[in-house]
């Protein structure tokens, strides 16, 4: 079997929802359900913990050594790679973010010595940092008073959904839906308003927006 037909089947056999799997990373449902219909591939630093929830090794999940009607490597004494070990990193609440009545992001900044707060989460990016969800406008994505996690260092696939900061000092929240000819095509959160197509020269930076980040992982200000 392919890694699409893999991950579903083994996902179904532990109990496990797409958003169970998607939560390892803070990501949305909908990125699992595009890994099963093969639409994408996830990234390639996200396979060894995908793997690991699913109890497999790497290999397995791939396809590249068959699985046994008891759920081990078919006619392989191969060792399963060590554990990965991970630990959650401060990453600091850099702003308050409210989508406007023009689709775009109205991002209230604190200086980066004096954030807000942090939020304790899994990311190897030292440049990461949380926002924190203001108003109704973002609903029913982003709730008031939720937390998004974003990465700046991390790369940014079709689907994901990602901080697109502009030239001219604007910023949005969006959902990546192509790039191609030099252009880039982003979807909005809020449905009202149509998909826009971006110049690429115009990009200065693409953040990838990690999800909601829980509310008990919030520390004050150290």
């Amino acid at each position: 079997m392919k890694f699409p037909q893999i991950l579903k089947q083994r996902r179904k056999e532990l109990g496990l929802t797409q958003q169970n799997i998607a939560d390892i990373w803070g990501i949305k449902s909908v990125n699992v359900s595009d890994w099963e219909r093969g639409k994408f591939m996830p990234e390639a630093s996200k396979l060894p913990a995908l793997a690991k929830r699913l109890n497999m090794s790497l290999s397995e999940l791939m396809g590249e050594i068959p699985r046994s009607e008891d759920g081990g490597p078919a006619g392989s004494e191969l060792d399963d790679a060590p554990a990965i070990v991970a630990t959650p990193r401060l990453i600091p609440v850099a702003g308050r973010v409210q989508a406007g009545a023009d689709g775009l992001l109205h991002i209230d900044d604190f200086p980066p010595e004096h954030p807000e707060g942090y939020m304790a989460w899994y990311t190897s990016c030292v440049e990461a940092y949380a926002l924190r969800v203001r108003g109704e406008s973002m609903s029913p994505r982003y709730l008031p008073g939720e937390f998004v996690g974003v990465d700046p260092c991390a790369d940014v696939f079709p689907s994901d959904e990602v901080i697109v900061l502009l030239e001219d000092g604007r910023r949005m929240i969006k959902r990546l839906l192509w790039k191609r000819d030099e252009q880039a095509c982003f979807e909005s959160v809020n449905k009202d308003f149509p998909n826009i197509i971006v110049d690429i020269e115009e990009i200065t930076a693409l953040h990838l927006v990690l999800g909601h980040i829980p509310k008990s992982a919030f520390r004050p200000s150290i």
